[in-house]
């Protein structure tokens, strides 16, 4: 009897160190697999160069923003959508990129997608950093023009031409057009 009970205790053990190692390893796998994607999505989008695509929307100002309006000087814009919690993440670094491009006599605006963006708790926080904000179904057309691969892309520009873009470091939200 005591062999039994010697090799149930042996068994349990190693069936116990099996189950951490496999949860190890799985959790390794997801690290790896958000790495990948958010490389993936680096590659894709607007790179550094690429000019503002030209485009028509309506802010929630009521004012009506065009490529030519945002040509010149430094613009950060940001691309959120309202339901994705990565964005809610990315809101401080957007605020403080906005208020470096401010600095330097720039604006930021941010774009907003989703059917529910216009009444969103998320548009309502970017109405304290952003000095435009365009919601869907408005911003869909700039949205489509800039082919962002994910939520959220913030981007920088100079007198009309990307001169980065600020891949966080959070997983990215594929987005959807």
């Amino acid at each position: 009897m005591p062999f039994v009970i010697a090799g149930l205790v042996l068994v349990g053990t190693i069936a116990a160190l099996n189950v951490v190692l496999l949860v190890v390893i799985l959790r390794r796998w997801q690290e790896l697999e958000a790495v990948r994607r958010r490389d993936g999505f680096a590659g894709q989008g607007p790179q550094p160069g690429d000019p503002l695509p030209e485009f028509s929307s309506t802010a929630l100002s009521g004012r009506t923003l065009t490529q030519d309006d945002l040509r010149s000087g430094e613009l950060l814009l940001g691309v959120f959508s309202h339901d994705c919690p990565s964005c809610t993440d990315s809101l401080p670094d957007f605020a403080e990129q906005a208020d470096r491009a401010r600095a330097s006599g720039g604006r930021a605006v941010a774009l907003v997608m989703g059917e529910e963006a216009g009444d969103s708790a998320l548009t309502g926080l970017l109405a304290d950093t952003a000095d435009e904000i365009v919601v869907h179904p408005e911003a869909s057309s700039l949205f489509r023009a800039l082919q962002v691969p994910a939520f959220p892309t913030i981007l920088r520009y100079q007198d009309g031409v990307v001169t980065a873009d600020s891949a966080a470091d959070r997983e990215p939200v594929p987005a959807a057009s």
